[in-house]
């Protein structure tokens, strides 16, 4: 690999790919002094610059030494030093290929080469996109026209017609650059992170463009690899490389050096270099450390990259839709303004006038604008939607948005708050007793471990209220032992690190899954110290769901166990097998799974007894008491093998749902949109957050919970889980149900159902395939790695921008940026948004277009002269394309548009509401404005007053329009004026355009107009406000003709009706919640026999 102008790096990649682990930080930490070498020979080079920046330099020259990339990573100087010299971790554009970071930087850019930096953003692609107008054939015409009247020496009309033509390319390439940033904008609203080692600390949620050469980094299970690595260790460690090798199947990576390939020359194939992980590809399971190699365009994956930048992205179903509307449109015009030119000819008016009117006329009728500006306003919904935390990452997903009937959603994190807090703890060394812990978050000096009796153990009294002191469980307590036990193993088979910091605020630092920092903080709070340190990791096999937990093998590192129950089974051990390793196996998972592996369990002096028929049936009681109480359930075990596990207890963790969740999951179901919850947790635990979510109602609630007490009454360790099918099955299937149920029938089987628990991400996409099956448009939530498949076969994929692994967020088309379940109410609505905003700006330009080729057509067969001139058409199209309808794409939506139910992905952007709206719009602006052109016009002459008080009336009917237009519910005053400013911004730059065309008099030659009177302005604005006259009759008394609602929404049958509805929404969707309560429960029983027959063929 070697950059240009003297930035070399040293070592080929099969040589990376030789080093042994401990070679791999000594080789890669000798960078640093080719970096010092180059800062020397560059401060040799610019000696007299005198900047201050390059004084700044010359601190980077200390603390060069004492390096350590393994245990202490790069320090903040050096790697800034390295980053100067072998740039940042980006993918740079041709031009700026091969820089080194010092010669891109911006301490050696000279004053001037600054000043033109800051210009060419966005001059220069302004510029270029203003160029390419006149690549266009109108434009041509209209340029043709300006050097024809050049030729017959008029230049007045020369001038005007080509100070026409350049507003219009300028404001057409404005709107370009806009469209282009804003997409450019969306590619930087998921910033990739990595966890790396920097000043001998781990830095969680690193900026992955700041990785330097030689960054030690830390890999887990879902994360997107930031760089070209060397894995030094690695732990059970598979990368998906599908993306970069095609490889199907996830690679096994290693930590070891590979054997030096023979090639003299060549690099070894990517699939051969097993010990690197490349930039791009995802962590499928395991966990590893490594050191960069390769950064930015040097790396595998910028390579490739480079090439694909030449390749154009694809439009959007909706912008093909609008440019086979856009290439129609302009064909019909195209042939009406060539009949209507050729018989003005022919009616012997002037053909340079002719020509000029008719080409003018083509550029304001023909909507070349139309495609920019749907692509604007989806660019710009996505970015104010990413302002409210949902990210959508292709503008072809904003139209589904909008479609979506059924919310699919995780539990964890998304409809709760992803904080987990122990609450409840039980062992089988103390049966009767259940202890709970207090305090909340993940602070340990907040709460204490108490002792409760009872079969219930009372957790809400647990957790929210003080405690006697005797019901404290402290070190010198009998049942100590046994929590202790259960607290190091919860610990043990652990990644989660919490830490204090020495300030005074004595601020908690942590880095983890939730549940496993609630297990660590569970045991600070019980006083028992975290174990790990003490111990050797030797094995980890990660949790998967399907496997439902995850195993450790450790040995303590100074020959002693930490707890007496480790010791007494490692001893047995030892005595049956002759060993002295004294290692142990630590297993954490879902109590059923856990459960069936453990053959003993821990005694109240930390001996080991046979685990019985009874004590299983105890322990998964109490796990199901936990969870109907909304608490995840998690078992701990321990042994010498994973075939001699004894079982050590069950810990609750509460995860409360989040806040607002509820009026979310409400305001879906009254806009038409199913909300589904799909966890991997228990029926109860999914049962009681459903109810508080308001997924199911509280009778729906109240009839399984009532069943499922008397389950876990009389619950056998032979229990069917089919059995639950008759009882409350008509809500809540598991993902056991889901296998025994037929593909084909599927479909029919999920009927009504409004709870998947206990389910593995393969049920996730079964269910996506069996609602899409019925014609159902599904928005599906995940942040596991293993919920890709269903993310991406989904019709909207949403990850979590938090927790969500990487490998989520790259087969999503959405990433809730503040994992909040009410953000996807943000994003459906914001979809439904920006679909009807382009249906009311595509009806103000069109009545536009409409409005000039029918009042044009009109006046040539008549044998009236223009109504309006070339300039005057111009400006009008300036109106048409510009800021005032530019304006309507971001107008906040009506609630009642929101409230409708989801449309169709077929219904066509072209509606006959919309085809009637615009045509009687346009009909009355001609009317309006052939009226005041006839009754200026005197003795068949024209004169400057006539066409000036016929443009100002047409862009005043225009204006009023537009303001018609912001709505296809409301009348004009139910509107706030200033509800949407940019439309207040819009209309006012154009009313003072429109006046200074009138009143100054250098535009008053080129417009050929004249200043108009007051009373003149006050008749012309009195006849163009016809047009809001004619709005409200639309929407009061032919709201049927006139209203796409109509179709999109049955609830909306009359506006009376809308008027209503919307006084006793409330009500009224409350009582139809509980009637289909009602129903539900009447076709129960119907639908739990139709699943229990389908489960039995």
């Amino acid at each position: 690999m070697t950059g240009e102008n003297e930035c070399y790096y040293p070592y080929r990649r099969k040589e990376e790919c030789s080093w042994h682990p401990e070679e791999v930080s000594r080789k890669l930490s000798e960078l640093l002094s080719i970096a010092k070498s180059r800062l020397i020979h560059y401060r040799e080079k610019n000696a007299n610059t005198g900047s201050a920046d390059y004084f700044a330099l010359k601190k980077l020259e200390q603390d060069l030494s004492n390096v350590h990339l393994l245990s202490r990573g790069w320090s903040t100087q050096q790697a800034h030093l390295l980053r100067l010299v072998f740039g940042k971790n980006e993918v740079c554009s041709e031009d700026e290929d091969g820089k080194t970071g010092l010669q891109c930087c911006n301490f050696i850019a000279i004053p001037q080469i600054k000043w033109i930096k800051r210009l060419v953003p966005s001059f220069y692609p302004i510029f270029g996109a203003f160029t390419s107008q006149f690549n266009e054939p109108l434009n041509l015409m209209l340029l043709a026209s300006a050097i024809i009247s050049l030729i017959l020496k008029q230049t007045s009309d020369a001038i005007s017609i080509g100070l026409a033509l350049t507003i219009v390319s300028l404001v057409a390439a404005v709107q370009e650059y806009r469209s282009e940033a804003a997409l450019e904008k969306l590619s930087d609203l998921v910033p990739h992170v990595c966890t790396v080692m920097r000043d001998g600390q781990v830095r969680d949620h690193y900026p992955a463009k700041d990785l330097v050469l030689g960054d030690s980094i830390v890999l887990s299970t879902g994360d997107r690899v930031p760089a070209d690595c060397r894995l030094v260790d690695t732990i059970e460690l598979c990368v998906d490389e599908s993306s970069l090798t095609g490889e199907n199947k996830p690679i096994s990576k290693i930590g070891s050096g590979l054997p030096m390939f023979s090639s003299v020359h060549d690099d070894p194939p990517l699939t051969d270099q097993r010990n690197i992980a490349f930039m791009g590809t995802l962590v499928c399971s395991g966990r590893g450390r490594a050191i960069v190699i390769a950064v930015g365009n040097e790396t595998e994956f910028g390579k490739v990259a480079k090439e694909l930048g030449k390749v154009e992205s694809r439009k959007s179903p909706l912008q093909l839709k609008i440019d086979e509307l856009g290439k129609a449109l302009a064909f019909m015009s195209t042939i009406v303004i060539a009949i209507m030119a050729l018989l003005g000819f022919l009616l012997g008016r002037p053909f340079l006038e002719t020509v000029t009117v008719a080409v003018s006329l083509a550029v304001a009728a023909i909507p070349e604008g139309l495609p920019i500006c749907v692509t604007v306003t989806l660019a710009l919904g996505v970015l104010r939607m990413a302002r409210s935390n949902a990210i959508v990452k292709k503008l072809t997903s904003v139209e589904t948005l909008g479609c979506a009937t059924i919310v699919a959603s995780d539990k964890t994190g998304t409809l709760t708050q992803n904080e987990m807090t122990a609450r409840s703890v039980y062992t089988l060394a103390y049966p009767s007793t259940t202890f709970g812990l207090t305090g909340v978050g993940y602070d340990p000096r907040n709460g204490v471990l108490v002792r409760s009796s009872g079969q219930n153990g009372d957790i809400d009294k647990i957790s929210n209220s003080s405690h006697p002191k005797e019901q404290i469980v402290s070190e010198s307590s009998a049942e100590f032992s046994a929590i202790k036990a259960l607290f190091h193993v919860a610990c043990l088979c652990n990644n989660a690190n919490i830490s204090q910091s020495d300030d005074r605020d004595l601020s908690v630092t942590c880095s983890g899954q939730p549940t496993e920092l609630a297990l660590i903080v569970g045991s600070l709070k019980s006083k028992i110290p975290d174990p790990r340190p003490q111990y050797h990791r030797i094995q980890e096999i990660p949790f998967t769901s399907d496997r439902k937990r995850m195993e450790v093998r450790a040995r303590p590192a100074n020959g002693k166990h930490s707890c007496s129950a480790f010791r007494i089974a490692s001893e047995r051990h030892a005595t049956d097998n002759k060993t002295t390793d004294g290692s142990l196996y630590f297993v954490k998972g879902m109590p059923e799974a856990v459960l069936g592996e453990s053959s003993t369990h821990i005694t109240a002096d930390g001996s080991a007894s046979p685990l019985t028929d009874q004590g299983k049936k105890w322990v998964l009681s109490q796990s199901r008491r936990m969870a109907s109480s909304g608490l995840r359930v998690l078992a701990m075990a321990y042994g010498p093998t994973l075939d001699q596990l004894t079982f050590a207890g069950v810990v609750g963790m509460e995860d409360p749902p989040r806040e607002g969740v509820a009026e979310a999951v409400h305001h879906l179901h009254q806009s038409g949109v199913t909300v589904l919850m799909v966890t991997g947790d228990s029926k109860e635990t999914a049962l009681a957050i459903g109810k508080r979510c308001g997924i199911i109602g509280p009778r729906q609630c109240a009839m399984e919970m009532q069943h499922d007490s008397d389950v876990i009454q009389t619950f056998p360790c032979s229990h069917n889980p089919f059995d639950d099918v008759e009882f409350g099955g008509g809500l809540a299937l598991s993902g056991e149900q889901l296998d025994a149920i037929q593909p084909p029938k599927l479909a029919e089987a999920i009927i009504g159902v409004k709870i998947f628990y206990r389910v593995a991400p393969r049920h996730k996409l079964a269910l996506v395939r069996a609602y899409q099956s019925q014609g159902e448009v599904v928005a599906m939530t995940g942040d596991g790695v293993n919920d890709a498949i269903a993310l991406k076969a989904a019709d909207i994929g949403v990850a979590m921008g938090k927790e969500g692994t990487d490998v989520a967020k790259e087969a999503a088309d959405i990433v809730l940026a503040d994992d909040n379940f009410a953000t996807i109410v943000k994003a459906v609505a914001g979809g439904k948004g920006i679909f009807f905003n382009i249906r009311n700006f595509l009806s103000f330009q069109l009545s536009t277009s409409f409005a000039a080729l029918s009042m044009e057509c009109i006046a040539t067969i008549i044998g009236l002269p223009s109504p309006l001139n070339a300039m005057q058409i111009l400006w009008i199209n300036i109106i048409m394309d510009g800021p005032p309808a530019q304006s309507l794409g971001v107008e906040p939506v009506d609630e009642r548009v929101l409230k409708a139910k989801p449309r169709k992905s077929t219904d066509p952007l072209l509606t006959r509401a919309l085809l009637l709206r615009a045509i009687s719009s346009a009909a009355l602006i001609v009317i309006v404005t052939l009226g005041v052109f006839a009754r200026e016009l005197d003795g068949g002459i024209i004169t400057q007053r006539d066409t000036t008080m016929t443009f100002m009336t047409f862009v005043n009917c225009d204006l009023f329009n537009a303001y018609a237009c912001r709505s296809s519910e409301r009348c004009f005053y139910e509107i706030n004026v200033f509800e949407n400013p940019a439309f207040v911004y819009a209309v006012g730059g154009s009313i003072i355009g429109q006046l200074a065309v009138i009143y100054f008099w250098p535009l008053q030659k080129i417009f050929q107009t004249e200043a108009l009177s007051v009373w003149d302005l006050l008749y012309v604005l009195l006849l163009s406000s016809s047009v809001l006259i004619l709005d409200t009759l639309r929407k009061t008394f032919f709201y049927h003709w006139f209203s796409d609602s109509n179709a999109l929404c049955p609830l909306f049958s009359s506006r009376q009706k809308l008027k209503n509805e919307s006084l006793t929404m409330t009500d009224d969707s409350d009582n139809s919640f509980y009637q289909d309560v009602q129903d539900t429960s009447q076709t129960k029983s119907n639908n739990s026999k139709l699943r229990s027959r389908l489960i039995h063929i």
